[in-house]
């Protein structure tokens, strides 16, 4: 085995409480491929992947999109959910006027009684680094899953060269892990420890 695991980060993500799925709408999505996003198709099955399992072990799961609207400075949500994203009855919906997610009342209230959750989603340029950023300031501990993400590209820079500023800029603010290592830490574990040698 060659595996290096990084302790810290696994038990930051191990500790996560909710799953943060950011505007998997058709516009963004129609926008990503417009852009040529090459790493769309992935990122949403990991995104796929992450929501399966959340549902799998209880983990709640919040949906966020742009809401419309006086005082928004987002684009107007004009969109529907991308199909096979909507969110359950069981799931929470929150509309934000900003990029950050915690320009939502609810999500802060929620998310300051939970204190750690794992975010991913798309255009994560703005409304992941505005989410992050926020986290930090309020002592919250974020995982964000960069191969469950997806970037814009910007003024003549394509899109996974965004995603990469983008994910580094994130680390600045919060952890980050791929959906494979989320899925391992956050998988139910036998209470006995298990015995080699």
């Amino acid at each position: 085995m060659n595996t290096v695991i990084d302790l810290r980060a696994f038990v930051s993500t191990s500790n996560s409480r909710l799953l943060v799925m950011i505007d998997l709408l058709e516009t963004n999505y129609t926008e990503l491929v417009g852009v040529g996003a090459s790493d769309l198709i992935r990122s949403l099955e990991n995104c796929r992947s992450a929501i399966r399992h959340a549902r799998s072990v209880d983990l709640p799961i919040a949906f966020t999109r742009p809401a419309d609207g006086p005082g928004s400075t987002e684009r107007p949500v004009q969109s529907a959910w991308i199909s096979g994203f909507e969110p359950k009855r069981s799931d929470m919906v929150f509309e934000r006027p900003q990029p950050s997610c915690y320009s939502n009342q609810l999500f802060d209230d929620i998310v300051s009684q939970i204190g750690n959750f794992t975010m991913a989603g798309l255009v994560a340029e703005r409304t992941c680094l505005a989410t992050a950023i926020d986290a930090a300031h309020r002592g919250h501990n974020v995982t964000f899953l960069r191969d469950a993400s997806v970037s814009c590209g910007r003024h003549d820079v394509d899109a996974r060269a965004v995603h990469i500023v983008t994910t580094q800029a994130i680390e600045l603010f919060a952890g980050t892990a791929t959906t494979r290592d989320w899925l391992v830490a956050m998988a139910p574990r036998n209470s006995r420890g298990r015995r080699y040698g």
